[in-house]
């Protein structure tokens, strides 16, 4: 419930980020947690370095060196790249960004910030492999195969990233 609930809110421009928040008359930082940049709903799940880092993972695994850039381009891109799989659309938009709104959550409060955007992209996985109980058999099996399809493709990206480092010396 709380993740449909947040999943209208973002729909709605209403999930409590600091642009919101400083539209309530709060005095903080505006902020993002990941780059600097103002956080609106917008930037903080679609437009920061972090969130694109996330969907460009999730589109190297469909295919596509395209980004959305919105909730609403979101279905669109889906749509194009992902056809046949309207029933995951919205699952999947909700582990994605339940998984960018936690770790913006646990950098903005605990100081735990992320050392990779690839942390989000497995978060999000485990998000999927974990509602396969609320599919049907089939849709199960479809989602848990999505979810470990996008896994392993983010473990390639994420050692083509390692491997580039150390060539260039920084680790």
């Amino acid at each position: 419930l709380k993740i449909k609930i947040f999943l209208w809110q973002m729909s709605q421009d209403a999930v409590l980020t600091r642009q919101v928040m400083r539209r309530k008359k709060w005095p903080g930082n505006p902020s993002c947690s990941f780059c600097k940049d103002v956080e609106s709903s917008q930037h903080l799940f679609f437009t920061c370095p972090v969130a694109k880092c996330v969907w460009r993972s999730i589109g190297v695994s469909l295919g596509t060196d395209k980004c959305p850039n919105n909730y609403w381009q979101l279905f669109a891109w889906c749509y194009t790249f992902c056809p046949g799989g309207e029933k995951f659309y919205t699952v999947g938009l909700a582990a994605a960004c339940w998984a960018i709104w936690l770790a913006r959550n646990r950098a903005t409060f605990e100081k735990k910030l992320i050392k990779t955007p690839f942390e989000i992209v497995f978060s999000m996985c485990s998000f999927l492999l974990y509602w396969t109980w609320l599919q049907e058999e089939e849709g199960a099996k479809e989602l848990r195969s999505g979810a470990e399809m996008i896994r392993s493709s983010t473990m390639r990206m994420m050692e083509m990233c390692n491997a580039a480092r150390v060539a260039i010396g920084g680790d």
